[in-house]
């Protein structure tokens, strides 16, 4: 049995939903958890195997907990409210962790629905470029789908990886399937408000329970490209969480501190 887990405000889900629906594998039960009664989701009397229940508090870390204790399934898809996956991504996915039979979680390979290309960039070339690597990760460089020593992670881009299953220190909290024993049921995320971060504070927390972390590069999903961080609006709230997740990881505060001075010059 297999459960999907969305945590959500609540409103149109029907783009997400109905890609859930219309694969060639389709979860038996979709769990939409909000945080309190105040937030619905619209039309959810067309779908038959959708719930909804209530955290109680606010926090996607904590609503997606709480779903995760409701469900049912012996594995578990955890999926945001914006994501759209491919006909067989779910089915694709679930092959590889029937195939693998460890404590494994597996994620697929991001594209831009806006214009159906990768979502994450590949290696830049340069000299400024080849500097700006080395100040993030030290000799390592540009690793895809690694978390560099400044805790800047770097994302799987097709273009920059061989084989169908590739193995990486973190997964977009987007889109992950997991297998329920493996998974993690305490409230990792310390701040209120936005998470940020959270996906690679959980994909910490995962690899030291002793899980892999692996990308099936042939199950696909989609979504909008994230904006920029808002200097004045998000960057404080961002920088807070990757301090905290540096620090947990055991990574390069100086580093982290450089990345950040880099980015805010490169915004103004």
């Amino acid at each position: 049995m297999i459960s999907a887990i969305i945590s959500s405000l609540g409103g149109d889900l029907s783009d997400t939903l109905d890609s859930l629906n219309s694969g060639s594998l389709v979860p038996d039960e979709i769990i939409i958890c909000l945080p309190n009664e105040k937030h619905s989701v619209d039309n959810l009397l067309k779908y038959t195997n959708v719930s909804v229940i209530y955290s109680g508090k606010y926090g996607q870390v904590y609503q997606r907990i709480c779903g995760f204790k409701d469900a049912k399934g012996d594995y578990i898809l955890q999926i945001d409210d914006d994501i759209i996956i491919s006909f067989d991504c779910l089915e694709i996915l679930m092959s590889s962790m029937i195939n693998d039979k460890g404590k494994v979680a597996v994620s697929p390979c991001w594209f831009n629905i806006d214009n159906s290309k990768p979502l994450h960039q590949s290696k830049r070339s340069g000299i400024l470029m080849s500097l700006y690597y080395w100040l993030l990760n030290g000799v390592k460089g540009f690793s895809p789908g690694k978390v560099s020593l400044s805790g800047a992670n770097f994302g799987v881009n097709p273009k920059e990886v061989c084989g169908e299953i590739i193995s990486v220190d973190w997964q977009p909290g987007g889109c992950v399937l997991h297998n329920k024993r493996n998974l993690i049921l305490e409230n990792y995320y310390p701040y209120k408000g936005k998470a940020y971060s959270e996906d690679l504070m959980h994909s910490y927390l995962l690899k030291q329970s002793g899980v892999s972390l692996t990308v099936n590069m042939k199950a696909i999903c989609m979504t909008h490209l994230n904006p920029r961080l808002s200097i004045r609006g998000e960057i404080v709230s961002d920088f807070k969480a990757k301090w905290y997740f540096v620090k947990l990881a055991n990574l390069s505060i100086l580093r982290m501190v450089i990345y950040y001075a880099i980015y805010i010059v490169r915004a103004l």
